[in-house]
């Protein structure tokens, strides 16, 4: 036993030593890389990320840690500059340091290419041009102030926009990198010896922006959606309206194919440090040229110039201020168009009116439609029934015996519940592939449309089941007419006659109906309403399904065929449209999801799916509560008694 013992110490320690020796090779490996990479031994300190120290006045701390996989792997441009090219070497020599002056991103370094002897390099040219942008000098130097100083007195304010830049590398771009750097060194590999993978992962990565359109907004967010820079420059929270528009909710939901900040800022073959305000005549975002910017290669080129008045920064807000004297519908705000001469008077937009307007709807649909459900949830809980409901599911049955009974009291006919799929397939699949870019904020947003292979191919769902829903439209109203015709020629009454008597067109009696029910849920009578076959919350529904179809209908070929529309009505229009498409879409998803649902799946006389949408018939105690009316009109046209003579 004690020979046993001796053998699992002498293993662990055996297995110790092993772990000891492979700690160590690790060590000397990672040592050998910032070796390799760093020639100035740098990174033998500044690799430990917690290296760092707490400035003098005592309120902030200092990282001075540097990743040595960006040397080793070559991960960006200056992956190739030694520690002196930057700062001073008589400075660093000394270790630990002491005061080291700022560096000036601007300065000349020098350049090691190999093979090849040293070169000058500056950046002094950005220095030049950003003199004569949106983004001056004394502009990045009072933005640092009311930032809150984040660079110190001498940093560079580049700074403020750059940090350590990297090599954007791209599934596409990079996939044939091996064969395109093979072919280069035929030429490159002896004969004329040059870094080819280097040089090429450096010019393909800086022929695009080095960022991405998420990473650029928070980049431009640190300024502009900052309270105290946007008092200082007059500015309004352009990131926040961006974000709001269907280019922002694009991007958040990682499609790279949408447009970004330097998209309509910055014009084709212009530097992004030359880039002007946006009503500066040289702009791509002024009024003149936007057209073009809207309408370059990359983003609209089929678009009419109208499409300009489309609002790429959504906002909604209560008033604005436009001159009295002249107005352009150029404007990209959402808002009221700006204007350039006369005495300002505060309006209200149409996007801000027709937000309310809708709030107003869904207040007056949505809030008694919830009342009513409260009402009859009520009534449930405290195990409430009709009266009578008992005797109606008793004369359900009986009607069921009869021959003819199953067909009297079938509710929908196999046209019916074929459209009802369409509606039902349509929508589910609309809500789907729609709310998240409404949600593109959101975490599951994301996951979705990504689950859904892409915002591509989301929007390509959302539009075909949108057509289909259409085409589901159409085929439901020819087929009203078809049974209209066909009753009006059985019964010889008249147009008027025969659509009054459709069975969901909303009559007196139904009105009459509701306010039984009122004085039912409100325990001022014992009995419930006997409605027919559609009782009034059916007939709402229906209407409600007629409106929303025509609204998000409408609205969704106009945004769907922007490029044609723009030829011949404002882009303002567009942004209308796209407001109505998402208010419309909030009040449907409320009544479906909230009420119908409950109607149809929740309701303990269906529960937990009413058989009515494969079938067409109705529950007994479905019918005996809501459908009363058909039952007694079943048992008259067969002859059964109804029991009310009793």
């Amino acid at each position: 036993m004690a020979t046993t013992f001796a053998v699992h110490v002498m293993n662990g320690k055996t297995y110790q030593r092993w772990i000891a020796v492979c700690a160590m090779a690790w060590a000397l490996g990672i040592q050998a890389v910032a070796q390799a990479a760093d020639p100035e031994n740098c990174l033998m300190c500044h690799r430990y990320q917690g290296l760092g120290r707490i400035d003098e006045n005592g309120e902030s701390v200092r990282l001075f840690h540097v990743d040595p996989m960006y040397y080793d792997r070559e991960l960006g441009p200056h992956a190739r500059l030694k520690c002196t090219d930057c700062h001073p070497r008589d400075q660093v020599a000394v270790i630990p340091h002491q005061s080291v002056t700022p560096v000036d991103c601007t300065n000349a370094c020098h350049l090691v290419t190999p093979n090849r002897p040293p070169q000058q390099f500056a950046h002094d040219s950005i220095a030049d041009m950003l003199k004569h942008s949106a983004h001056t000098p004394e502009v990045l130097k009072k933005s640092n102030e009311l930032l809150g100083s984040p660079l110190r007195e001498g940093q560079s304010t580049c700074l403020l926009c750059h940090d350590e830049p990297t090599f954007r590398r791209d599934k596409k771009r990079f996939a044939f990198e091996d064969a395109s750097t093979s072919r280069c060194d035929v030429c490159h590999g002896e004969r004329l010896p040059q870094d080819t993978p280097f040089a090429f992962k450096h010019v393909v990565s800086r022929s695009r922006p080095a960022r991405t359109h998420e990473q650029l907004a928070r980049s431009c967010a640190l300024c502009h959606s900052n309270a105290a820079v946007r008092r200082e420059f007059e500015m309004p929270d352009t990131i926040a309206s961006y974000l709001a528009s269907f280019h922002g909710k694009a991007m958040l939901l990682g499609d790279e194919e949408t447009a970004g900040c330097l998209d309509c800022h910055v014009g084709e073959l212009q530097n992004v440090h030359t880039m002007k305000p946006h009503d500066a005549v040289a702009s791509s975002a002024n009024e003149g040229k936007l057209p073009d910017t809207c309408r370059s290669d990359a983003c609209h080129p089929a678009a009419g110039a109208l499409v300009t008045a489309a609002a790429v920064h959504m906002e909604i807000t209560p008033s604005r201020y436009e001159l009295a004297s002249s107005t352009d519908d150029s404007d990209s705000s959402g808002g009221v168009a700006a204007t350039t001469t006369g005495p300002k008077q505060s309006i209200w937009s149409i996007e801000f009116m027709i937000a309310g307007m809708f709030v107003v709807l869904i207040m007056c649909t949505f809030g008694p439609s919830a009342v009513l459900q409260l009402l009859e949830l009520l009534q449930l809980v405290l195990g409430r029934h009709n009266l009578r409901h008992f005797e109606y599911i008793e004369l359900n049955n009986r009607i069921k015996q009869n021959p003819d009974g199953t067909q009297k009291l079938s509710r929908f006919s196999i046209h019916q519940r074929v459209q009802h799929w369409i509606l039902a397939i349509c929508f589910t699949a609309l809500v789907l592939t729609g709310f998240p870019i409404k949600f593109a904020g959101d975490p599951w947003a994301k996951w979705l449309i990504e689950t859904l292979g892409g915002l591509t191919m989301a929007r390509r769902i959302h539009r075909y089941s949108g057509l289909i829903l259409v085409v589901g439209a159409v085929y439901h109203i020819l087929y009203v007419l078809y049974c209209l015709i066909q009753d009006k020629r059985r019964r010889n009454v008249s147009w008027m006659r025969a659509v009054l008597d459709l069975p969901l067109v909303v009559t007196p009696a139904d009105v009459k109906e509701l306010l039984h029910l009122l004085g039912f849920l409100f325990f001022l009578r014992k009995t419930r309403p006997a409605p027919g076959r559609f009782g009034l919350k059916e007939k709402f529904e229906y209407f409600g399904v007629f409106w929303g179809c025509t609204l998000l209908g409408m609205t969704g070929i106009l945004m769907w065929g922007n490029s044609w529309t723009s030829h011949y009505v404002s882009g303002r229009m567009l942004t209308v449209s796209n407001l109505i498409h998402t208010l419309e879409a909030y009040l449907a998803i409320l009544h479906v999801f909230v009420f119908h649902m409950i109607g149809v799946m929740l309701s303990p006389h269906v529960f937990p799916l009413h058989k009515a949408m494969f079938t067409g018939e109705t529950p007994a105690a479905e019918m005996a509560d809501a459908h009363a009316g058909m039952l007694k009109q079943a048992a008259s046209d067969l002859a059964i008694s109804d029991g009310e003579s009793k």
